[in-house]
């Protein structure tokens, strides 16, 4: 039998209109999967060789403030640390990871470049390609970081202004209030330590007038202190210690 235009027509869209069955299958748009986004937070502890029979212990803080503060030491534990204090960043580098390198930059050398991996932190040499250095591993410890961090030795710059007193460590864009060491009591009275009021004396007879910036390499501690205004707590970098006055910031 032959079906006449207007059934045709009629037949035609009550096909297209039909659910499809099973065999027939359905088309379902695909959603990507949310890559897990990396936490580069967290503290970092290692050693990396320096030779045939040396090495240096690398303490790293990845703050959330997207600060950090790294200590390093080579020689034994009585060795005094030198410390450095910055802005951390994540940056893409062709051949690296696709989730990117934590970028950390102190003093005046090129920024160290590292790729997060289940262990922790893996150094990648990025100069002429990138290569990770297996040998060069911080790993990430588990637990909380408490608030102090134990002496080192760090370049910076002092100002000391309507009885305020603050630092600015090099190769940071943030300043710090301070005090001298001995406000501090956990380490100032074990290993004697500057006051505030000498750490005043020691800026006025350096500067040709009050409030002018004075560069130095401090022995330092840091801890939380009173706020600078109003209540709470503020960290603060206890100096315990003019080691040098330098020209100015590498």
């Amino acid at each position: 039998m032959r079906l006449s235009p207007p059934i045709l027509a009629l037949s035609i869209l009550s096909a297209c209109s039909t659910s499809p069955t099973e065999e027939q299958g359905t088309t379902v748009p695909v959603q990507p999967v949310a890559e897990t986004p990396i936490v580069w937070t967290g503290y970092y502890d290692g050693i990396r060789p320096r030779g045939k029979d040396s090495a240096t212990t690398v303490q790293l803080w990845v703050r959330s403030d997207s600060t950090f503060i790294i200590r390093q030491r080579t020689g034994d534990d009585d060795t005094l640390a030198t410390g450095a204090i910055g802005t951390w960043r994540v940056v893409q580098v062709a051949g690296a990871s696709a989730s990117g390198l934590l970028s950390i930059q102190y003093g005046g050398d090129p920024p160290d470049h590292y790729q997060r991996t289940d262990k922790g932190l893996v150094f990648v040499d990025v100069n002429g390609g990138v290569e990770v250095v297996q040998d060069r591993v911080l790993e990430r410890l588990a637990g909380e970081l408490q608030d102090e961090i134990s002496r080192m030795k760090v370049s910076g710059t002092f100002s000391y202004m309507a009885d305020a007193m603050s630092f600015q460590p090099c190769g940071s864009r943030f300043s710090w209030p301070c005090a001298g060491g001995e406000q501090w009591t956990d380490e100032g009275e074990v290993l004697g330590s500057l006051n505030t009021a000498e750490l005043e004396r020691h800026y006025l007879r350096s500067v040709k007038q009050g409030g002018d910036p004075w560069v130095i390499e401090v022995e330092c501690s840091m801890a939380m202190g009173p706020a600078m205004e109003g209540d709470g707590a503020d960290e603060y970098l206890f100096i315990h210690r003019v080691l040098a006055e330098i020209d100015a910031c590498p």
